[in-house]
């Protein structure tokens, strides 16, 4: 580093060790405690610094930059609550194993509890969801303090970017003055390598799994949010080829032409007499969450006598409830294994669910006959448009839940914060996806969660082709249509937080293009020019009816399953 940086030694190593590691962005949060910080990353050339006000906006947008770029991202804050703010970010990436490095400036341990500013107890606040975590030595001036800082360094990262990825977080002590700078000489920071082997299963384990899977005609795969993965895909491909069936959701991002895609369209139209029929005897799960409710009670009522479960993680994930073999390795690999060892077989277990897949595929074509304007009709005329070749973006709760009971066209890759399922970064998310994504960006989103998270604007980086698309039906819909709060007086007040807002002005604050529909037909009319060209980033805020959203999707999934 030839620039004048922080005079701070520990802050160099640490800055000279994220680019070691593979950190290319850093996201700073202004502060006075991080200044140093501030000051080495700036004067480093080998970064590059965004900078978000908002701490909470800030790990969402890391979050979705980290997911896009499959590169460890920095975050940069000052101390005290600033630091709790990168929570909820650090939990969803923690469960989608995302790898975040979280550097928390801190006051020295002495004045912690001593009534100073900006003071708390920084280090475990977020133990329960990181890989690794770490408090730097205070004083850098002593050779152990480097070697010590150097080792327990090198070891988070590793962890950050290991096999089952995820955040960590380094906590740094520091005191003033903060301010100070220096030029060092030219000594480049220790990384330590990792060397890890292919985890792969032995010939006799394989057979075994074979052996198993031969047994067995009922045999189901079910897929959940992930990135596309054209191995996998191959590995299924080859397991539908022998009747296996494979179950997945548009978060899959896998689109093989013999998948049983909608799931939840399909199982809604199966009865409780026909549950048998439809359960599997040995059922094989990845380790990604699941949207799907109605096929996670199906299989919890009718258990399979075996199941597979793939994961690398240190905990044992049970989902189901039948967990009866945990598989450690590489699970498109394994599964292509297996799949070549299979004899040919009976395929009435996929034909029983291939033809049942059309059936509710007719019976959704014809719910539409006459349908009224309403969310699902917002997502069937959507779903039903040719889109630029997108990155889609779904908020939780209502959103991820249509698009889930619709057929897209091929191409488009899908994405929502399923790891935890709060609403409370979305719209953070997607900017930080848009930013470096190579395609444009579509951000599906309801209106509580998009006034939730509007600071997610409150940046310079929005790419001009960043579409957002606001749901608004005046309050939490998901609450009109799941058991419980449906069916309660303080519905509208306490749980669907009734309202009459509108985005307009979010929008015009943080200068983006603004269009509202407020009914199909200029809706319709709207989405060319929502997808055009633009200088700016765009918001669509569609306005469809509060109270017939929940009915009407009530009134579809019996209609699925022949009850109107």
């Amino acid at each position: 580093m030839s620039k004048p940086i922080s005079d701070k030694p520990i802050v160099k190593s640490l800055v000279e060790l994220c680019h070691l590691h593979g950190v290319e962005q850093v996201i700073l949060s202004p502060g006075s405690r991080n200044a140093p910080l501030i000051i080495s990353f700036t004067g480093c050339e080998k970064f590059e610094c965004l900078s978000i006000t908002d701490e909470r906006s800030a790990g969402y947008f890391a979050l979705g930059l980290a997911r896009e770029t499959h590169k460890p991202v920095a975050l940069v804050c000052t101390s005290g609550t600033a630091a709790l703010n990168y929570a909820p970010a650090v939990a969803e990436a923690y469960y989608q194993q995302i790898p975040l490095v979280v550097i928390t400036a801190d006051r020295p341990k002495e004045w912690i509890h001593q009534a100073d500013g900006q003071a708390i107890e920084q280090p475990g606040i977020y133990h329960s969801f990181i890989r690794h975590e770490c408090t730097l030595p205070l004083s850098g001036g002593h050779a152990d303090d480097e070697w010590y800082m150097n080792r327990i360094l090198n070891e988070a990262f590793h962890k950050c970017k290991g096999v089952h990825p995820g955040p960590i977080h380094i906590n740094v002590p520091m005191r003033e003055p903060l301010y100070g700078k220096t030029v060092y000489p030219d000594k480049p920071a220790r990384k330590i390598e990792l060397l890890t082997g292919d985890s792969r299963l032995s010939e006799e384990a394989i057979s075994t799994l074979t052996q198993e899977i031969t047994r067995y005609e009922r045999v189901m795969v079910i897929t959940g949010a992930m990135h596309h993965q054209p191995q996998l895909k191959a590995a299924l491909d080859a397991l539908a080829a022998q009747g296996v069936v494979i179950l997945t959701e548009t978060l899959s991002n896998l689109d093989g032409d013999h998948f049983i895609r909608n799931m939840d369209r399909v199982v809604a139209t199966v009865s409780e007499d026909e549950q048998l029929f439809f359960s599997p005897d040995l059922l094989i799960t990845l380790d990604v969450p699941v949207l799907s409710k109605m096929v996670k009670k199906i299989i919890r009522q009718r258990k399979p006598h075996l199941h597979w479960h793939f994961s690398n993680q240190t905990h044992v994930t049970d989902t189901y409830q039948s967990l009866t073999r945990l598989i450690k390795g590489d699970a498109a690999h394994i599964l292509q294994q297996v799949a070549a060892g299979m004899e040919p077989r009976e395929k009435r277990f996929s034909d029983t669910w291939t033809k049942r897949a059309a059936q509710a595929a007719e019976r959704h074509e014809q719910y539409f006959e006459k349908l009224a304007w309403s969310d699902l009709k917002l997502f069937r005329l959507l779903s039903r448009t040719t889109l630029p070749r997108l990155q889609v973006h779904l908020g939780n709760s209502t959103p991820v839940r249509y698009a889930q009971l619709f057929d897209w066209q091929k191409g488009l890759t899908w994405y929502a914060n399923r790891g935890t399922s709060g609403i409370d970064g979305c719209v953070s998310t997607a900017a930080g996806a848009a930013y470096k994504a190579e395609r444009p960006v579509l951000l599906v989103v309801g209106d509580l969660s998009f006034f939730y998270d509007s600071n997610g604007l409150w940046n310079n980086y929005l790419p001009a082709n960043f579409r957002i698309m606001v749901i608004n039906n005046g309050g939490g819909g998901i609450f009109r249509f799941i058991e419980g709060p449906s069916d309660t007086e303080e519905l509208e007040q306490f749980f669907e937080t009734r309202h009459s807002h509108n985005a307009r002005g979010i929008a015009e604050t943080f200068g983006l293009d603004y269009i509202a529909c407020r009914d199909e037909e200029s809706f319709s009319s709207s989405l060319a020019t929502f997808f055009e060209p633009s200088e700016k980033p765009r918001v669509m805020e569609v306005f469809t009816p509060n109270v017939e959203n929940g009915k009407l999707l009530k009134k579809y999934f019996k209609y699925l399953n022949n009850q109107l």
